[in-house]
C-alpha cells in the first residue's frame, strides 16, 4: 500500500528547480557571496572524518574537532510531534526541531560544551521558520561549527559528515548535507524564494468519487482561479497575527487625534502604499521577524477568536479602517511576494484522492499559507464570497479568516542563486547543493521512509483533522451582509481615489 503511495506522491521530489524570473532577481538585489571549496565527486563512497564512539550516552558517533568553520546544513523533518522549528526557552529540550538538532550536533562534536544551549554564540541562523506540525525537506541551518580536519576530503556534499549528526538524531529528523560557507553568508536574507506544498483531500473542494474527468477539471479550474488571486505583491496582514510584525512606536500615543488624521489626503495614503510596497521588495522579512513565538499558542488564540465570534453568530468579522490607527498600522513586513499559488491534478494514495497545492514566495509570515488555504477552500465551498481575497488584501481591511490544518504542509524547496549577473559561478557550494544527485537521493529516501507514511494518515477527509475542521468551517464560516457591504463600499471609494491620484501623478510625470 505504501509503495502505491510513494509512486503517486513522490514524483515532485525530483522535479526540476523552478526558474527564477529576472524581475524577481533584480528586486532581490545582489546577494553576498558564499565561497566554498568543492572537491571533485568520487565514484566510491567517501571515507568518514576521524571519529570516536560517543561517550556521553547519546548512542551515536562523534568526530574529533580541530577548528571552527561556518557551515550550512540542509535539514528535513516530520513536524507532527514537534512544536515547530524554532527553539523556545520555555519548552522542553526535545519539543522543537532546533533543540533536537542542536543536541545532536553537540553530541557529534560540532558544538563546544561552553556554547551548548546558547545558539547566538555559534551564530545560528535559519532560512525560514515553520509552525507546529509543519514538515520540511529543505530547511537550511547555518552556524559556526567545530569540524574535523579535512572534513570535506572526498566528501564534497558533506554527506559523510552529516551521517555523524544523523546517528544522534531521531528517525524523524535528518541532515542531508553539510557544506562550508563564508562568514558573511546570510542563509535567511540570501534565500531567493521558498516553495511549499499542501496536500488537500479532493472531496473538500467538491471532487467526489464518481466525478467525470470533465467535472474534475471544472473543479480544479475554479479552485486555481481562486488561488491565483493571492499571486503578486500584497499586504497579507489578514493572514497572520499582524501585531507580531508591527514595530513598537516608542514615545508615541497609540492613537493619533482624529482631526490630525482626517487632514491626511488620499495623496499621502498613496505615498504610504507605494512606500510600503517598494520597501517590501528590498527588505527581507520572514518568519524570523517573530522572535521566540510559541506558534501553538498563537494558533490557539487565532481559533479562540473565531470560536468567540461564533458564539455570537458572527463567524467571520469584517470591517474597514476608515481612519489610520497608530495601534493597528501596517509596515513593509506585512507585504509579501507570492510567485505561484496553484493546484495540481488529481492524485491518489492508499485509496484517498487528493490535490497538491504549490505555494511559492519570497517569504511567508506566521500561519500565512494555512490561512490562504483555509480562505480559498471556504470560497470554493461557497462559504465566503469570491471577492473576499481581493478585499482581504486591501491595506485598510480587517477581516478574520479561517486557518487550515498544519499536518499536510511541507517546505519542499528553497533557492539560492549560485551565479552572479554575468553568469559566473560564485557559490560552488550552493551549486553543488542544487545539483547533487546524492543529496536528492537522500531527500527522496527520507520522504519515502519517514514523511510519506505520516502524510498518508491525513489524506482521508473522514478522519482527523479534516472531519472536525470541515464541520466547523461549514457551521461557523460566514460574513454578515452588513459588514461585507461596508467593506466593499469603502474599498470601492478608496480604490477610485487611489486610481485617480495615481493617474494624475503619471500624467504629471509625463509632461
Amino acid at each position: 500500500m505504501m509503495a502505491a503511495a510513494a509512486a503517486a506522491t513522490s514524483s515532485w521530489i525530483l522535479r526540476a528547480r523552478r526558474p527564477i524570473s529576472s524581475a524577481l532577481l533584480a528586486r532581490r538585489g545582489n546577494p553576498r557571496l558564499l565561497c566554498a571549496t568543492i572537491c571533485s565527486t568520487s565514484a566510491t563512497p567517501p571515507p568518514p572524518p576521524l571519529a570516536t564512539c560517543d561517550g556521553g550516552g547519546g548512542g551515536g558517533m562523534r568526530w574529533e574537532s580541530t577548528r571552527k568553520k561556518r557551515v550550512v546544513l540542509r535539514v528535513g523533518y516530520v513536524g507532527t510531534e514537534y512544536r515547530g522549528l524554532q527553539k523556545q526557552r520555555e519548552l522542553s529540550v526535545d519539543s522543537t526541531i532546533e533543540s533536537v538538532l542542536e543536541s545532536a550536533i553537540f553530541k557529534a562534536g560540532g558544538i563546544l560544551e561552553s556554547n551548548y544551549g546558547k545558539l547566538q554564540k555559534v551564530g545560528w541562523e535559519r532560512s525560514s521558520r515553520t509552525d507546529k506540525g509543519v514538515h520540511s525537506l529543505a530547511t537550511m541551518i547555518s552556524l559556526k561549527m567545530e569540524i574535523p580536519d579535512r572534513a570535506w576530503q572526498n566528501d564534497p556534499d558533506g554527506i559523510a559528515l552529516a551521517s555523524y549528526i544523523n546517528s544522534n538524531l531521531p528517525s524523524n529528523v535528518r541532515v542531508f548535507s553539510i557544506l562550508p560557507a563564508q562568514r558573511s553568508f546570510d542563509v535567511r536574507r540570501e534565500c531567493l524564494y521558498r516553495e511549499y506544498f499542501y496536500l488537500l483531500p479532493a472531496d473538500i473542494i467538491g471532487i467526489k468519487d464518481g466525478c467525470s474527468s470533465d467535472e474534475v477539471q471544472e473543479h480544479l479550474s475554479e479552485f486555481n482561479s481562486i488561488l491565483k488571486g493571492f499571486e503578486g505583491n500584497h499586504p497579507f496582514h489578514n493572514y497572520t497575527a499582524r501585531a507580531k510584525y508591527r514595530k513598537a512606536l516608542a514615545g508615541r500615543s497609540r492613537r493619533v487625534k482624529g482631526a490630525q488624521l482626517k487632514s491626511k489626503s488620499i495623496s499621502s495614503e498613496l505615498s504610504m502604499e507605494e512606500s510600503s510596497s517598494d520597501e517590501s521588495l528590498t527588505s527581507v522579512h520572514d518568519e524570523e521577524d517573530v522572535s521566540m513565538i510559541d506558534s501553538s499558542a498563537s494558533e490557539y488564540n487565532c481559533m479562540k477568536d473565531i470560536l468567540e465570534l461564533s458564539e455570537n453568530r458572527v463567524q467571520i468579522q469584517a470591517r474597514w479602517l476608515h481612519e489610520p490607527d497608530e495601534s493597528d498600522r501596517l509596515n513593509a513586513s506585512h507585504f509579501r511576494d507570492i510567485i505561484t499559488c496553484s493546484c495540481g491534478g488529481l492524485q491518489s494514495s492508499s485509496g484517498a484522492q487528493f490535490v497538491e497545492l504549490t505555494i511559492c514566495g519570497v517569504s511567508f509570515m506566521l500561519h500565512q499559507i494555512r490561512k490562504m488555504v483555509g480562505t480559498a477552500v471556504a470560497v470554493k465551498r461557497g462559504l465566503l464570497p469570491k471577492d473576499i481575497i481581493e478585499l482581504s488584501l486591501a491595506k485598510f481591511s480587517r477581516i478574520v479568516l479561517p486557518i487550515a490544518p498544519s499536518e499536510v504542509l511541507i517546505l519542499r524547496d528553497n533557492s539560492f542563486c549560485s551565479k552572479n549577473r554575468e553568469g559566473k559561478i560564485v557559490r560552488p557550494g550552493i551549486q553543488s547543493l542544487n545539483k547533487s544527485e546524492a543529496i536528492r537521493n537522500g531527500v527522496e529516501e527520507f520522504y519515502k521512509a519517514a514523511l510519506l507514511p505520516e502524510l498518508a494518515k491525513f489524506l482521508d477527509s473522514s478522519m482527523p483533522p479534516w472531519k472536525e475542521w470541515v464541520e466547523n468551517l461549514d457551521q461557523f464560516t460566514g460574513i454578515p451582509d452588513s459588514q461585507l457591504d461596508e467593506v466593499r463600499e469603502a474599498y470601492r471609494v478608496w480604490k477610485d481615489d487611489y486610481d485617480r491620484v495615481k493617474m494624475a501623478r503619471k500624467s504629471a510625470s509625463s509632461v
